[in-house]
């Protein structure tokens, strides 16, 4: 059905004021398209809530008015999936950038309260200058919210710390597609969350009064389920020592193996594996000092990180060196050289610190990425499987999580914008290497794009009609992100 712009705009501008809603066609255009290959449609409008009862007020307008929303958190142009690029018609985007408080940081539990529109950029030094620190995913970019990357699941770097697939995320307020308000986890109560602080509750713990858990139905959602308005993440005390390892091996069996048994022994903090060109584009800049770099590196480069706190911090790293050397010593890897190819500090910026730009478009400006859960025996299958299918300009990032029981798999796809032979290439060999990796068994717990299509055509009868039941609970009207994951109607 067709909705009348003028009264929607008008609607719009008594919710949220006329500077934070546009229709100008240049803005529209930028919320039309992303870094990935679908092709969107353009919205209606934009707008800039800066309050919870805002949000609420558009949603149930939506609702009212027929029309779709999508939520986008990131102040970042370079968005990637496909997950924020409308897909239907009549579509508004809200822009939560503006809702960018820090709410509060508690020290003691170890636990901040953003909202949606922080970043990486904003709460990294502002944790920092109170002895904190964030999960961080490795090396992310400054202007992404760091809400948005809780949501999504992205992996963290530090597997020891990663207890649940829903770490660092605890506790959230969301409005659901109905547009009810909701408190998830021991913030729903009782009593408001300033009664709850005031008796020193800290809205740690993501499970609620009930077993009910509806953190678990918007995470990972793509916002199709509800607007988050803000969020608990679990945070941990800076370390007063830190020391960096770095081996690599053009044996991938052998590097896996090892990392494997430092985090099984709890031997490391930080660590991952990724290969040659993917480590050079992290730790360089410029496309002729990345491929310099990838050419003096053995084709695998595990990272690993120790680490120590307090008085006794130095006698703590002394002790899990020695153990390290006896794991060394008794595996017998034959394969592995230890490189001081690159200064530990710039690894250290790496997972403690934000960056300006992807790390992954300073190889060739652009990338596509493919990525899944393993477990540990089937990686270097997956590996040889992508590799067999494609190779050139090819990065590869292994990253243990939760306590090193799974495994991040991510294979990046680097390439110029501009070459249209390489980007056909490109379009082509993903959609034939996802098909293989889940006829093999990849466990796609993120699918985006194509891969949803792909994912939930094959498990209709279980999955899709299980999320669609739930969507017709929260979003009964599909008003938001249309045409997300299984959600088409």
């Amino acid at each position: 059905m067709k909705i009348s712009e003028n009264i929607l705009s008008q609607q719009l501008v008594k919710i949220c004021g006329s500077k934070n809603v546009t229709n100008n066609p240049e803005i529209l255009k930028e919320y039309s398209t992303d870094m990935s290959f679908f092709m969107g449609k353009v919205p209606k409008f934009v707008t800039w809530p800066s309050k919870t009862q805002e949000i609420l007020k558009i949603l149930k307008l939506a609702n009212q008015m027929n029309f779709s929303i999508i939520p986008v958190s990131s102040s970042s142009k370079l968005r990637q999936h496909g997950d924020t690029v409308p897909r239907k018609d009549n579509c508004v985007i809200i822009d939560l950038s503006k809702m960018n408080k820090i709410i509060s940081i508690n020290k003691e539990n170890r636990v901040v309260m953003i909202e949606p529109g922080v970043t990486f950029k904003d709460l990294i030094p502002k944790l920092k200058q109170k002895g904190l620190r964030l999960l961080l995913p490795l090396h992310p970019t400054g202007t992404k919210s760091v809400l948005t990357s809780a949501l999504e699941r992205e992996p963290i770097v530090i597997p020891r710390y990663h207890w649940d697939s829903s770490d660092p995320l605890l506790c959230t307020e969301v409005i659901f597609g109905t547009g009810d308000l909701f408190r998830t986890g021991t913030a729903a109560g009782p009593g408001t969350i300033s009664q709850q602080q005031k008796i020193g509750q800290a809205q740690l713990n993501p499970m609620g009064p009930t077993q009910f858990s509806p953190f678990r139905v918007i995470q990972g959602a793509q916002g199709s389920f509800g607007v988050v308005t803000w969020a608990t993440l679990k945070l941990e005390l800076i370390p007063t020592m830190q020391k960096v390892y770095h081996y690599h091996s053009n044996n991938i069996e052998e590097l896996l193996d090892f990392q494997q048994q430092l985090v099984k022994y709890r031997l490391c903090d930080d660590t991952f594996i990724l290969n040659n060109l993917n480590l050079a584009s992290l730790v360089r800049k410029i496309d002729g000092e990345i491929e310099n770099l990838a050419k003096s590196l053995l084709k695998w480069n595990m990272i690993f990180i120790i680490s120590g706190r307090g008085d006794l911090a130095k006698d703590k790293l002394d002790y899990l060196e020695g153990d390290i050397k006896d794991l060394l010593r008794e595996s017998n890897y034959v394969h592995l050289e230890k490189s001081d190819l690159i200064n530990s500090d710039i690894f250290l910026k790496c997972v403690n610190e934000s960056t300006s730009e992807p790390w992954r478009t300073r190889y060739k400006g652009y990338y596509q990425d493919i990525f899944f859960l393993s477990n540990f025996e089937n990686i270097s299958n997956y590996i040889l499987m992508v590799q067999s299918k494609y190779s050139e300009d090819l990065g590869i990032y292994i990253q243990p999580i939760n306590q090193g029981t799974s495994f991040h798999c991510e294979f990046d796809f680097f390439y110029d914008p501009n070459d249209n032979i390489k980007v056909d290439k490109i379009k082509r060999k993903i959609s034939e290497i996802i098909i293989n990796l889940m006829d093999s068994g990849a466990f796609f717990n993120r699918p985006y794009g194509y891969w949803a299509k792909e994912m939930y055509t094959r498990h209709i009868e279980q999955t899709s009609i299980a999320l669609k039941k739930v969507k017709r609970i929260f979003d009964p009207n599909n008003v938001l992100n249309p045409g997300v994951l299984c959600f088409d109607d």
